[in-house]
């Protein structure tokens, strides 16, 4: 996505570094940065960004800012959700939701006497340097928000609407025109934001034709929702439609931004003239609330952080630089709300909170941060905002390392045959029916696989000769003179329900070696393997 550092300095004003420096500090916290472009004097520069998908939350440049106030410890200027006055109305604009545990969430505003024209100021302008294409101010507005904060929403023209909205399933095989132009068949899985005569749009992924912004449009009806990830995943993949509104609500929309979505657009569309009739509707399901932006807290011991990451490049003599100050600083600048738990349970962990005072939080998770579950998401934070770069290179002393028994004798095998003259090989672990019936042992046993991969790979290999023979005829087939291979690995006898693993060494050695004193050409290699052997098995002779 294209991210203008001048809209990031508008939410972070006091940013000392410049936009390269900017950039750097963003990668090396997981906010990767891939290209800076200058957009030349006075337009800052603009940034390729590569979001991973779990970071819903930084898909926009508010997101980005706050990630940047909390590495340089900046306030993060709020956002101006301030309205003018509303008409009074005779009652709240109607608003259903009969599938609760798909929709959330639904805020609809009433606008009357609006203005459709071409975007112009700060929107158009903003548009000309990210590269998206300017359509009307309505509609400009809602993509503009989306690139702003990154909630999605949707303005519909209110006389095309009868009677109010509806959040529904889809009857199958219901019909809906698409803002695309398409005309899809929808199906009963499919979620709608409908009115009471027909489908208005595909919820989370796409607005419909019939209720759509013209020229003509004088009255609009704002939305901001919350959809169901899940819902609009499936409803994106059955209808081959990819949207930025379908890409932000896959991956788990903030259930708190639809007010505060919904005004902004409101706001800018009011530039061009109009004003809101009646309050904000805002319909809210608790059950979706309690499980999205009323999280339980975590709790978090100031020792774990310490545990998990470790010493830093800054700790002072016999001190850790991870102070609690410093916790409360990062979280609360992410947007986490902590309070002491210096003892005892928590009560949504049941488990004891150790440390001093001071040493134990109780945390309470923004709404835009879905992938925050447990404690060790909050350590990973701490550790990503003060900088991967920061932490001293030291070895993991909690578990002990123990060599494998085989180690010393399979290195001893190795460095013999590396000096004679022989590469080390790896073939495949399988092997087919044939050659498990020519290599293998019927007293012995083969073990089949329950679900192989091809004919070529139904058994373990019972033997190392097959991959050898393999080997060799590759090489040989591309005019490789003489080769000397050896190969250690591990062979399997017995059967699927007791599987027997025993180590196996295999030489290889192919083409025309060269006749001595001793011996011609053609007995050569015979005794040059013989000779290999022996001095193996001198390695391994008993002192």
């Amino acid at each position: 996505m294209n991210i203008l550092t001048n809209w990031l300095r508008a939410y972070v004003p006091n940013i000392a570094v410049d936009d390269r420096q900017l950039a750097d500090d963003l990668t090396l916290r997981g906010i990767a940065v891939e290209g800076v472009h200058d957009l030349g004097p006075g337009n800052g520069a603009l940034f390729e960004m590569d979001i991973t998908t779990n970071r819903v939350d930084a898909m926009n440049h508010y997101g980005i800012a706050r990630e940047a106030a909390a590495i340089y410890d900046l306030p993060l200027i709020p956002l101006d959700t301030a309205l003018p006055a509303a008409a009074p109305a005779a009652r709240p604009f109607p608003v259903a939701i009969e599938a609760p545990e798909l929709c959330g969430r639904f805020t609809a505003r009433v606008l009357r006497g609006v203005t459709i024209a071409p975007s112009a100021g700060r929107v158009a302008e903003t548009f000309a340097l990210i590269g998206s294409k300017p359509i009307s101010n309505a509609v400009d507005a809602s993509n503009f928000v989306l690139q702003g904060m990154g909630h999605p929403t949707h303005a519909f023209d209110l006389d095309k609407i009868d009677g109010g909205i509806i959040v529904r399933l889809a009857r199958k095989g219901e019909r809906l025109r698409l803002l695309d132009g398409s005309e899809r068949t929808l199906d009963a899985d499919d979620l709608v934001v409908a009115d009471h005569a027909k489908a208005l749009g595909l919820a989370g992924v796409m607005g419909g034709w019939d209720s759509m912004i013209t020229a003509e449009t004088k009255n609009i009806l704002v939305e901001a929702a919350w959809f169901d990830p899940g819902c609009v995943r499936r409803s994106s993949r059955r209808h081959g439609l990819h949207t930025d509104a379908s890409h932000r609500f896959e991956r788990g929309a903030d259930f708190n931004a639809c007010a505060t979505a919904n005004a902004l657009v409101t706001k800018l569309i009011l530039q061009y003239g109009g004003a809101p009739e009646g309050d904000l509707t805002d319909v809210i399901i608790p059950a979706v609330a309690a499980r999205t932006a009323d999280r339980r807290p975590i709790a978090l011991s100031l020792g774990q952080v310490r545990r998990h990451l470790g010493a830093t490049l800054d700790d002072p003599p016999n001190r850790s630089a991870l102070t609690a100050e410093l916790v409360r600083q990062y979280l609360t600048a992410l947007g986490c709300e902590l309070t002491r738990a210096d003892s005892g349970f928590h009560p949504s962990e049941q488990r004891p909170l150790a440390g001093g005072p001071g040493e134990a939080f109780a945390v309470k998770l923004p709404s835009w941060r879905l992938d925050l579950e447990r404690e060790i998401d909050l350590v990973e934070e701490v550790a990503r905002v003060y900088g991967y770069n920061r932490f001293a290179d030291t070895l993991p002393t909690a578990l002990p390392v123990t060599a494998h028994p085989l180690a010393a004798a399979e290195h001893a095998v190795r460095t013999r045959l590396l000096a004679l003259g022989y590469s080390e090989a790896i073939s495949s672990s399988f092997a087919s029916e044939a050659d498990g019936a020519a290599f293998g042992s019927v007293a012995r046993g083969a073990v089949a696989l329950e679900n192989p991969l091809s004919e070529e790979a139904r058994l373990l290999r019972p033997s190392l000769a097959p991959g050898m023979i393999a080997m060799l005829a590759h090489n040989l087939n591309r005019d490789v003179r003489e080769v000397r291979l050896f190969e250690q690995g591990t062979v399997f006898t017995g059967s699927a329900e007791v599987v027997t693993e025993s180590p196996s060494l295999s030489l290889g050695l192919a083409g025309e070696p060269a006749a001595t004193r001793l011996h011609n050409a053609r007995d050569a290699g015979i005794y040059e393997l013989k000779g290999v052997i022996e001095s193996l098995l001198q390695r391994f002779a008993a002192s």
